[in-house]
């Protein structure tokens, strides 16, 4: 820890986004603590993708898992998942 990871993956990150359709930098991945968190960054995820429409409508991770699969199939991504364990 403490290397700068984080900063350089996010510099990273805003020099190739431009280049995609879709964009998304989800931080602290492995600090998600159970199903709750786990639907939360499917929330931020769909946020950014959605521009925040239509992502509070997650009742359950399956449902979410498979709106964010619908909605990403064929498309151009960039998803950058920080601090995975």
């Amino acid at each position: 820890g403490g290397m700068g990871k984080t900063t350089i993956a996010k510099v990273v990150y805003n020099e190739l986004s431009c280049e995609f359709e879709y964009m998304s930098f989800l931080e602290s991945i492995g600090e998600v603590p159970n199903t709750e968190g786990l639907r939360q960054l499917q929330r931020q995820l769909l946020d950014d993708i959605l521009k925040g429409e239509g992502s509070q409508n997650i009742n359950n991770v399956d449902q979410g898992a498979s709106m964010i699969k619908i909605i990403l199939s064929s498309k151009k991504v960039l998803l950058v998942l920080d601090d995975v364990d």
